[in-house]
């Protein structure tokens, strides 16, 4: 055997001895599992900016068919107060998605040997969180064992981007499993009960709009039409919505299964059951990201 067959034959084993003595670490599906954690993180994003969009647009809509004197200007800063509490918890979850994102960027840098980045904006997460309820309720969206354990995952990170850690490191995060499944049910929660309640409120919404306008349709059947059409436009794109809500909470379930599996057989770079869950996780990112752009 020549000398590059024989570097070729032992190179995997001694990077597998050089990353954990107790076995070979899966860096290829710790990194595919923290892409598509990334482009979940994303996917979230516009619907933080869409549940303030069905409270304006809601308020909007309804002003502008049923007033019989529209200020678009007045309606427009009305609406802008009415919808202040939406924003507020928007940034708060603005910043939960920003930890799992922080997350996810940080295993990258340790599968690649990289010294990980910290942005060092999640101070006060914990009081944040607290303050968010449930469409509707006064029920808090996180418990106190909950809070303890995102904070908890928030100051690990912290404190793995003062040095440069071993791979060893990425077990220590995956064992933050209960904070990983505290933030991802949580956005799921925001997404179903939260977002998804401002489109059902936009839905019905629409439905009594459509019987006004079929009444202002006796006398100015041009403008009803076209408010029609606009309506109808709108019910699609709600729609549109409604579906990438599924597919985020789809998303969300094999994330779950993928860090259940990546944290039980990290050292198995072979298993075949991690890696069907990586491809599960994988095409469902894959729909949410087709439904994302259909929605927004």
């Amino acid at each position: 055997m020549n000398r590059l067959s024989l570097a070729a034959t032992l190179k995997p084993a001694l990077l597998c001895g050089s990353l954990l003595l107790g076995g070979c670490a899966n860096l290829a599906a710790v990194n595919s599992y923290a892409s598509d954690t990334q482009r979940l993180t994303a996917a979230f994003e516009p619907m933080l900016a869409g549940s303030s969009h069905s409270c304006t647009a809601k308020y909007l809509r309804k002003k502008a068919i049923t007033a019989r004197d529209f200020d678009a200007a007045a309606a427009e800063k009305a609406a802008a107060t009415l919808c202040v509490p939406i924003e507020a918890d928007n940034k708060v979850m603005t910043k939960l998605n920003g930890l799992l994102g922080q997350y996810a960027d940080t295993l990258t840098a340790l599968a690649d040997e990289q010294l990980p980045s910290y942005k060092g904006e999640f101070g006060g997460l914990k009081d944040s969180l607290a303050t968010v309820k449930r469409k509707g309720s006064d029920e808090p969206l996180f418990d106190d064992g909950k809070l303890s354990a995102i904070t908890g995952l928030a100051a690990h990170l912290s404190r793995i981007a003062t040095q440069l850690a071993q791979k060893a490191a990425i077990r220590d995060l995956l064992d933050h499993e209960v904070a990983v499944l505290a933030i991802t049910n949580a956005l799921n929660d925001y997404a179903q009960h939260n977002y998804r309640g401002w489109q059902k409120d936009e839905q019905r919404e629409l439905v009594l709009l459509r019987e006004a306008l079929d009444n202002a349709g006796k006398t100015e059947p041009l403008a009803a039409n076209y408010l029609k059409t606009q309506l109808l436009a709108e019910e699609k794109q709600i729609a549109a919505r409604e579906q990438a809500v599924e597919a985020f909470s789809t998303s969300i379930r094999e994330l779950q299964q993928a860090h259940a599996l990546i944290k039980q057989k990290y050292d198995q770079p072979d298993d075949k059951a991690l890696a069907a869950q990586l491809k599960q996780f994988a095409l469902a990112i894959a729909k949410l990201d087709q439904q994302a752009k259909a929605a927004f």
